[in-house]
């Protein structure tokens, strides 16, 4: 049996609630665990307990290229990274990139509930700001690390943007690069405030997903059953089931309860189906 290739991002901030995800769909690794406990490991790459998939831990901005060219069958992505992927990718000539997985399965898995990409400045600006709305005449110029999004995101405003794209922080750019604002991920708005800047406007929250290879959908009969199994994760419904691995020479077991309170988000047909897909797998479940 093929095994499924699942992509998390490294790093403190997302790696354990990422997991969690796929471990309340069922699928555990306890080697993970212990790495994310320990944060002091270079191992990369983490089988299941089960057996049955590979998790592989890579930069977040990596994960939708990774899904696209099916380096991996899903994994964890934030909004940022996988949109950025498409337009950028979108606007190649002949491109074949960036259509090769979805975003829009399951809903937001809410891992960056504050994040949010803001359009900020001196306050002295706000005012020119406002005024290139719908403007044919004035030009915005603008920093930021997000030059696609950017981009969208301006043409819809009616604003015509002179994007100039940088690498590292953008909060000194209005002050000393020459630009009228930036354009940028905003959590606490601390840097913005020490920085002398102030929000012109909230673009868009952050939203986090499970992207899914698209050929994988089409070909893999596993991966369409995790699919099932994370949107009763993600969307709270208790269940309790045991996966067994045929393919296993001892038939190793993992158990995984799914838990919450939103009890009646899922309805008992979308459990039942779910269990029957698992049972064709080889998955039994407990009640």
């Amino acid at each position: 049996m093929n095994q499924i290739t699942i992509a998390l991002p490294k790093g403190k901030r997302l790696l354990g609630s990422a997991y969690a995800i796929f471990k309340n769909a069922g699928i555990s690794s306890n080697t993970l665990e212990k790495e994310i406990l320990d944060q002091q490991g270079k191992l990369l790459e983490f089988k299941s307990d089960c057996g049955n998939y590979n998790f592989i831990l890579v930069k977040v901005a990596d994960i939708p290229q990774y899904i696209d060219r099916n380096w991996a069958e899903l994994g964890v992505a934030a909004f940022d990274n996988y949109r950025e992927y498409e337009l950028e990718n979108a606007s190649l000539r002949n491109s074949l990139r960036g259509d090769n997985f979805a975003s829009n399965l399951l809903p937001d898995l809410k891992l960056c509930p504050l994040s949010r990409f803001c359009v900020a400045g001196l306050p002295e600006v706000q005012a020119f700001y406002e005024a290139c709305k719908n403007s044919e005449e004035r030009i915005l110029t603008v920093a930021t690390s997000f030059p696609s999004i950017a981009n969208h995101y301006f043409s819809s405003k009616g604003i015509i943007a002179d994007i100039i794209t940088i690498g590292g922080s953008s909060e000194v750019m209005p002050k000393f690069g020459g630009v009228d604002c930036i354009f940028d991920i905003v959590e606490s708005g601390r840097a913005l405030q020490e920085n002398g800047l102030i929000i012109f406007e909230e673009a868009m929250q952050i939203k986090t997903k499970v992207l899914f290879s698209k050929a994988a959908l089409k070909y893999s009969e596993k991966t369409q059953v995790i699919l099932e199994a994370q949107h009763l994760a993600v969307t709270h419904k208790v269940v309790t089931f045991h996966i067994i691995t045929k393919d296993m020479p001892h038939r190793d077991r993992a158990a995984q309860a799914v838990t919450s309170t939103d009890i009646e988000a899922v309805t008992d047909v979308q459990v039942l189906s779910l269990l029957k897909n698992l049972n064709k797998l080889g998955v039994r479940k407990t009640l």
